[in-house]
């Protein structure tokens, strides 16, 4: 069905997204809600990114086809809003994905109380894995659905992405919000007036949009282009207008405070982090623009942050740039040689003057990549990284119940290191563990667990959850009784433990089953 007004202006802009196009545009027929019009606009790509909009264009009226010269995003997304005719406009990158019914919640939730925009959840993925960005999860973004404001919930600041919010355009045009263009990062301030103006935001807790990680976003050619002055400077240009623009406008102190610290954020962990990838020639200036913009941050906010953030500012502020490149080097993981040590409980960052326990700091990565059925016990088997592990290391599963949070045993894992390495001797090894069904069943009649690995020496080393390879989609079921034990795979990948009852009445009918099959064949073999 085309529906004559469309109620929504989906805006896609374009640039060489082949690889990805036909998965994101799909995403987009595929919606339940299907009052909606597609804006898509090729911005200069030099793969056939335009034959594949044509055929969709040709085979569905509500695509539209728009073609230019390279602009940049933000021109782009701005051509967009003034071709737009819905009276919502969802802004889609073409590399990424929306959940199938994603544009019917956040149009539900926004008409429900007449919200200026309606906001979810977003999930990041790749070939192997989904997650919920980091700085969503510390400051519990989107855990229910609710009406707010930025007054009642300053936090939202911290959420700059464009995409997973569906717009009133009435909103936009009336406040003359546009992005910046000729920048990176054009999205910030449109984000943070948009959400400042905003009187109603409907949040809800649902998924609705997934944002690709890109095969090649972390090599370290990327990394570096990333790193450029420019880059930074655009960073910080942004911030600080958004700073300026709430000051003069006059907003309650929480706003700027939640402001301050969403900067401090970015520019530590996007930016100071990856010191060590920045330009020999450039650095200098680099230095002094970044810390030119921090000391606009009062100390009461640079207080809130996390230990690992405020090591990297305090030595950016000191002056202490060796050390500084050289937990930059160990955070991006971009050194040649070694520079942290395993002690027998601690994992030591060697500074210029200083030692820094950095155990903290890291995590390890556990990956199943085999699961094996041998009698009435699983064996699992894969990959395991322990950032900067020098000598041998034993680790352990914990076993934890959902329901309660609460440890009920603990799994032994035997791991050894691979034939190629890095510089860390026992960074990447091989590994396997045995589970039982039994020992779940008889310590607990609890339903979902979940499986951490960490290590037995080092308890300042985070923990991390199990992962399951994509490869890995079946679950694993073992009957015992009237149970069955499943291992399976979260909706983020990662590895969990159920248990199921069997209703009498199924279990009785299997057993029949089996014997009936019993029965058949050793008739047939008479």
């Amino acid at each position: 069905m085309i529906f004559l007004f469309p109620v929504v202006s989906i805006v896609i802009p374009v640039y060489n997204s082949a690889p990805y196009l036909d998965s994101c545009l799909n995403s987009v027929v595929n919606q339940t809600y299907q009052s909606f019009e597609v804006i898509i606009i090729n911005d200069g790509s030099t793969d056939n990114s335009e034959e594949i909009i044509k055929r969709y264009e040709k085979s569905d009226k509500r695509f539209k086809l728009f073609s230019q010269e390279n602009h940049g995003l933000g021109y782009t997304r701005n051509k967009g809003i003034h071709l737009s005719k819905g009276k919502y406009i969802f802004f889609l990158d073409s590399d990424d994905l929306i959940p199938h019914n994603a544009i019917e919640l956040l149009v539900n939730a926004i008409e429900k109380n007449n919200a200026d925009y309606a906001v979810g959840k977003v999930v990041r993925f790749n070939n192997n894995r989904k997650y919920i960005p980091i700085r969503h999860l510390e400051f519990n973004l989107y855990k229910e659905n609710t009406l707010t404001n930025i007054m009642k919930n300053p936090e939202l600041l911290q959420d700059s992405i464009a995409c997973n919010k569906l717009w009133k355009k009435d909103l936009l045009i009336e406040n003359d919000l546009y992005f910046r263009e000729g920048k990176y990062y054009e999205d910030l301030f449109l984000t943070l007036k948009a959400a400042v103006l905003a009187k109603n935001i409907e949040v809800i807790s649902d998924i609705v949009y997934l944002w690709r990680v890109r095969d090649d976003e972390n090599k370290p050619s990327i990394t570096q282009q990333q790193m450029r002055l420019e880059n930074t400077l655009d960073r910080l240009s942004a911030l600080e207008n958004n700073r300026k623009w709430l000051i003069n406008t006059g907003v309650d102190c929480k706003i700027i405070k939640e402001h301050d610290l969403k900067s401090l954020l970015d520019v530590l962990r996007l930016h100071v982090l990856k010191y060590a990838l920045v330009r020999e020639e450039e650095r200098d200036q680099w230095i002094r623009s970044v810390i030119s913009f921090l000391n606009q941050i009062p100390l009461e906010v640079v207080d809130k942050l996390p230990d690992m953030e405020k090591c990297l500012y305090t030595l950016l502020m000191n002056n202490n740039h060796l050390d500084l490149k050289l937990f930059s080097l160990m955070l991006t993981n971009t050194e040649n040689s070694p520079i942290v040590t395993q002690t027998k409980t601690k994992f030591i960052l060697n500074g210029n003057n200083k030692k820094y326990e950095v155990t903290h700091f890291l995590k390890p990565t556990m990956i199943v990549t085999n699961i094996k059925r041998k009698g009435w016990e699983w064996y699992l088997y894969g990959h395991l990284t322990v950032p900067k592990a020098s000598n041998k290391i034993e680790g352990k599963l914990n076993i934890i119940s959902r329901i309660d949070n609460q440890l009920l045993f603990t799994v032994e894992v035997h791991s050894k290191p691979t034939e190629k390495n890095s510089c860390y001797p026992y960074e990447k090894q091989i590994f396997n563990f045995k589970l039982s069904p039994d020992i779940l069943l008889k310590v607990t009649k609890k339903s979902v667990f979940d499986v951490f690995f960490c290590l037995n020496a080092y308890p300042n080393y985070r923990w991390a959850r199990v992962r399951l390879d994509s490869n890995i989609k079946d679950f694993y079921n073992i009957h015992k009784g009237f149970k069955i034990v499943s291992l399976y795979s979260t909706h983020y990948g990662n590895l969990s433990i159920k248990i199921q009852r069997i209703k009498i009445t199924k279990f009785l009918a299997k057993k029949i089953k089996v014997l009936y099959k019993k029965y058949i064949l050793k008739n047939n073999s008479n």
